[in-house]
């Protein structure tokens, strides 16, 4: 018998409308993986993972993370945590249209001259939104949850799914803003699918009303032209009084 996880992957990758291409594979594969978790899959307590400079790091479930210096040497180890960033991020005045979320109380400020939407199919429970950058150099999926999880677990648990889709992925940037007087965890993850580089950009953001995930995602050389119009899209997130 199959996990629910790849019943559900099977349902939206042979769908004849859906987009067999890599990135989509691998954000699916990210999210349902995510969602196992969400669920009571009980997580790793630990997990090694390597940082853009080279360095390796042990993860822990609280968010925290320790240089794995020589292991000989365990007095040579440092501890960092999330810093937070002192900018405060706000919508740009041109994401005009509200995408309210039916599951949680929040919503994205897109600019619809730059972005589209749908919601997802009847067969599919996730993500709730799926976002096209009108240029075709990006995608974005809001993934909402009933059920509140510390963010400070978050980035861990994407670092681990992520290295499940690929080996070498690694975390570019962590950092916790001030989005539209909102607390947000904000990551960066790289990965190497099928010899292609991908970036995963997203805001996490969890309270009493439960989880959500807003992910945008593209291939590395396609960031560098759009990454920005990404952050734009991301900052559009909104918490909304039902």
């Amino acid at each position: 018998m199959k996990c629910i996880t790849e019943e559900i992957l099977d349902t939206n990758l042979n769908k004849p409308n859906c987009i067999h291409h890599p990135i989509i594979h691998f954000m699916l594969k990210l999210f349902f993986l995510s969602i196992l978790i969400l669920s009571g899959f009980s997580a790793i307590s630990q997990v090694k993972a390597t940082t853009e400079n080279g360095k390796e790091v042990i993860l822990f479930d609280n968010g925290t993370w320790k240089l794995n210096n020589d292991s000989t040497n365990p007095a040579v180890v440092e501890t960092d945590t999330i810093k937070t960033n002192p900018v405060k991020f706000t919508k740009t005045d041109k994401s005009s249209f509200l995408v309210k979320s039916n599951v949680s109380h929040v919503g994205v400020y897109i600019n619809p001259a730059k972005w589209s939407f749908s919601v997802h199919s009847e067969n599919e429970t996730f993500p709730e939104y799926r976002f096209t950058m009108r240029s075709g150099n990006g995608y974005a999926m809001l993934i909402t949850e009933k059920i509140q999880v510390e963010m400070e677990s978050t980035l861990q648990r994407a670092l681990i799914n992520a290295q499940k889709a690929g080996p070498d992925a690694k975390i570019d940037h962590a950092e916790y803003r001030i989005v539209n007087n909102q607390k947000i965890l904000c990551a960066q993850i790289s990965c190497t699918i099928k010899g292609i580089r991908y970036i995963y950009l997203a805001y996490y953001f969890s309270s009493e009303y439960g989880t959500s995930q807003l992910l945008t995602y593209t291939t590395q050389k396609l960031f560098k032209e759009s990454g920005n119009e990404m952050e734009d899209f991301l900052n559009g997130f909104t918490n909304v009084e039902k």
